[in-house]
C-alpha cells in the first residue's frame, strides 16, 4: 500500500493566544424571535406578489426572478484552549430582477437599430436580520423598475478623463478590494500593494475606514472571529493614514504581529460618512460619470492597477443625462484613494460593507 501523503510541520500554525480569546459583551441582535411566524404559503405568496407588482408596473418589463428567503444558522466554536461559544443568527432577504428589450420605438415601429436585440437587466433587494426591517415589496419593485428602465437606450461614451461618482453598491465593490489588500493572508504572500505601508498616508485625509464587529443587528457583526478571538473594532485607515492590517493567528505569526480577530475576514467594514447626499455629489460634476455597474477581473490588489468594464449614467451640468455602457474605467488604487474627495452621507445597509456613495475626482473612461 502506498504511504498516505502528509504535510511538513509549519511552525506558524498555532492556536490563538488564550488571552485573546473570548466573547465580546453585549446583545448584537442576531436572532429574530418571530422567525417561525410566517407559513410556507405566505413566503411563496411574497415572491408571487413581487412578480405581479412588476408585471403591473410597466408593460416594457418582465421578471427575470423574484425571491423571498429566510434562514436560521447555528454555529459553535470549540478548541483545546478550552474556548467554547456559539451563536444563532437569522437572515431574511427578498427582491426582484427584471429585464426589458432595449429598442427605442420609431415612427414606423421598427425601433432604434443601434439597440435592437439588446436586453437590459437590473433589480433591487432587501436583506436584514429581522423580518420587520425588510423594505416593503412595493418599494423594492419601484426601485427595480427605475433602475432597469433607466438603462434603455445606452450609448458608448467618448474616451476622456472625468470625475466618477460611485453609487453605494459600486463603493462597496471598491472597498471590498481595499479590504482584500489589507488581509494578512495576502500580505504575507506579498500579494498586496499595501505591504509594508503601515503608518503611511495612502489616501485623502477625509478617509476613515474602520472594521467594527459590535454593531447590533448589522449583517457582519460577531462576538468572536472564526478562531474564537474576541471581536473588537479595528481602525484601518485614519485621516488617510494606514493604521492596521486585518490578521488571523496564522497571518499574524507569519508577519511577526498579533491576531486582531480577523480570521474569516471582515465584519462590518465602515467608511465614515461624509456631508453630501448623493444628489449633491452628482450636482458637483459638470461632465462625468455616475457609476452603477462594474464587470471583469481588472482590479489587481498585487500591482494596485484598476481597470474594469462599466455601465452608468452620464452626468452633464450636474444632472443625470443619458445611460452609458460598453466602456472601461481605469486608474490605480493609490490614485483613486487620494482622489476620493467627496463622501456621501447615506449608507446602504444590505451588506457587511457599510459605505455611502462617493466621488473620485478623476478617472480614465475608455469608450469610443
Amino acid at each position: 500500500m502506498d504511504a498516505l501523503p502528509f504535510m511538513g510541520e509549519d511552525e506558524f500554525y498555532s492556536l490563538p493566544d488564550p488571552a485573546l480569546q473570548g466573547r465580546a459583551p453585549g446583545n448584537l441582535e442576531f436572532l429574530d424571535p418571530d422567525f417561525n411566524k410566517l407559513s410556507s404559503e405566505e413566503k411563496v405568496q411574497i415572491s408571487l406578489d413581487l412578480e405581479q407588482l412588476t408585471l403591473s408596473s410597466d408593460s416594457r418589463l418582465r421578471t427575470e426572478q423574484s425571491f423571498y428567503s429566510d434562514s436560521i444558522s447555528h454555529m459553535v466554536h470549540a478548541d483545546s484552549n478550552g474556548f467554547l461559544e456559539g451563536e444563532t443568527k437569522t437572515l431574511y432577504s427578498l427582491g426582484v430582477s427584471m429585464l426589458a428589450d432595449d429598442a427605442k420605438p420609431t415612427s414606423d415601429g421598427t425601433g432604434d437599430s443601434t439597440n435592437i436585440g439588446r436586453k437590459q437587466t437590473d433589480g433591487w433587494y432587501s436583506a436584514a436580520r429581522f423580518h420587520k426591517n425588510l423594505t416593503p415589496s412595493r418599494e423594492i419593485v419601484e426601485k427595480a423598475c427605475h433602475r432597469t428602465l433607466r438603462k434603455l437606450g445606452a450609448v458608448k461614451p467618448a474616451s476622456q478623463e472625468v470625475p466618477v461618482v460611485f453609487s453605494s453598491e459600486m463603493a462597496q465593490s471598491f472597498l471590498g478590494k481595499i479590504a482584500s489588500a489589507l488581509m494578512g493572508e495576502n500580505l504575507f504572500r506579498k500579494q498586496s500593494f499595501l505591504l509594508n505601508r503601515l503608518n503611511e498616508s495612502i489616501a485623502d485625509s477625509k478617509i476613515n475606514l474602520v472594521d467594527d464587529p459590535l454593531l447590533p443587528g448589522k449583517l457582519g457583526s460577531r462576538h468572536f472571529d472564526s478562531e474564537g478571538v474576541e471581536a473588537k473594532p479595528l481602525v484601518l485607515i485614519e485621516n488617510g493614514v494606514l493604521k492596521n492590517y486585518m490578521l488571523s493567528t496564522y497571518s499574524a505569526n507569519k508577519l511577526g504581529m498579533t491576531s486582531n480577530g480577523h480570521s474569516g475576514g471582515i465584519s462590518n467594514l465602515i467608511l465614515k460618512l461624509g456631508d453630501y447626499p448623493e444628489e449633491e455629489l452628482i450636482a458637483s460634476v459638470k461632465n462625468g460619470l455616475y457609476l452603477t455597474f462594474m464587470s471583469g477581473q481588472g482590479a489587481n490588489i498585487v500591482t494596485g492597477d484598476f481597470s474594469r468594464g462599466a455601465q452608468g449614467i452620464w452626468i452633464r451640468e450636474g444632472k443625470l443625462a443619458e445611460p452609458v455602457s460598453e466602456f472601461t474605467i481605469a486608474g490605480t488604487f493609490t490614485e483613486m484613494l487620494n482622489n476620493l474627495k467627496m463622501i456621501g452621507s447615506e449608507v446602504d445597509e444590505r451588506s457587511s460593507i457599510l459605505t455611502p456613495s462617493f466621488k473620485i475626482d478623476k478617472m480614465a473612461v475608455s469608450g469610443t
